[in-house]
């Protein structure tokens, strides 16, 4: 790609405006650029990820994406927490920053039709009965196998029938079907490298809770996903994470087993308490819609073409 960006598409490009929606920009341009760049994590955290991770290009990655930022007429990013990080790692100015939320996929709301609900959770879990769902890719940061080890915790010290179906790739190769067995977790836990959209919505209606015990993150489009269709979240009490969610969550005090397991435990007793999320995170979820971004994003596009190179 970076190739092709700069020894084709950047020289080439006679336009007003060059958008890159990619975190980097060619390198030489005719026009004004607008690069999106949605978090610093690598910079700011690199302690969530691998060490061959760093044998590979990020810090090639990490100058592109800070020189871009640098040098872009206008930064796209969606939300405040990803503006202060962008500015504290890579010492964009604040003002040439411009916030224009994500959305949920349309498909993701609710469903109300029983019996497409039972068959989704035989499908997944081989049983009708209640489960927790966690979305996501299994880098560090996200914390699988702390949370089944909270979910070991929950199913050793409760009687609830609970399972965790856990989907997405594992990118970086962690054993979780050993782990399964050395929690002793047998049936009650799932994982799936993938499923599709249409399934993933029925999901998201046929869970207890989204849970989300992550380290660190700027935004996550699962909990924005889960809350459109009206499943309550759980999640940790982070800048992005708490914007992310409107507050409309649990928000644990740390990823840990502890509070990741009382969490389990509220949502499993207090019906109370799931129909409050429920509502609360749909009244939030409804706020965005991809309609909106592109009618943000194009006004963003329209003042670059209007600044002074």
């Amino acid at each position: 790609m970076l190739v092709w960006e700069n020894l084709c598409f950047g020289p080439a490009a006679r336009d007003d405006v060059l958008f890159c929606p990619s975190y980097s920009r060619p390198l030489v341009t005719r026009g004004r650029v607008v690069v999106t760049i949605f978090e610093a994590t690598l910079k700011l955290h690199p302690e969530y990820f691998p060490r061959a991770h760093w044998y590979t290009v990020p810090s090639f990655y990490l100058k592109l994406y800070e020189w871009s930022g640098r040098h872009a007429t206008r930064v796209l990013t969606c939300n405040e927490t990803g503006r202060q990080d962008l500015t504290k790692a890579y010492g964009i100015p604040p003002e040439r920053i411009r916030v224009v939320p994500l959305a949920p996929l349309e498909d993701f709301k609710p469903i109300r039709d029983d019996a497409r609900l039972s068959l989704i959770r035989k499908k997944y879990l081989g049983t009708d009965g209640p489960f927790f769902l966690s979305v996501g890719k299994l880098t560090p940061r996200r914390n699988v196998p702390l949370l089944m080890e909270a979910f070991s915790a929950f199913k050793r010290d409760t009687s609830f029938p609970h399972r965790l179906l856990v989907i997405g790739k594992n990118t970086v190769r962690l054993d979780v079907a050993a782990h399964a067995r050395l929690l002793g977790l047998g049936e009650n836990f799932v994982h799936c490298d993938y499923v599709s959209d249409e399934d993933l919505a029925l999901l998201y209606n046929s869970a207890q809770a989204l849970v989300a015990p992550y380290g660190h993150e700027t935004v996550s489009l699962p909990t924005l996903e889960a809350q459109a269709t009206g499943l309550p979240v759980i999640t940790v009490d982070t800048p992005g994470l708490r914007e992310m969610t409107g507050g409309n969550a649990i928000l644990m005090p740390a990823a840990e087993v502890a509070p990741i397991k009382d969490s389990l435990a509220q949502i499993a007793t207090d019906e109370t308490l799931r129909r409050k999320l429920s509502e609360k995170g749909l009244a939030f979820a409804g706020q965005f819609t991809w309609k909106r971004t592109s009618r943000e994003t194009l006004a963003i596009l329209e003042e670059a073409a209007r600044t002074r190179r």
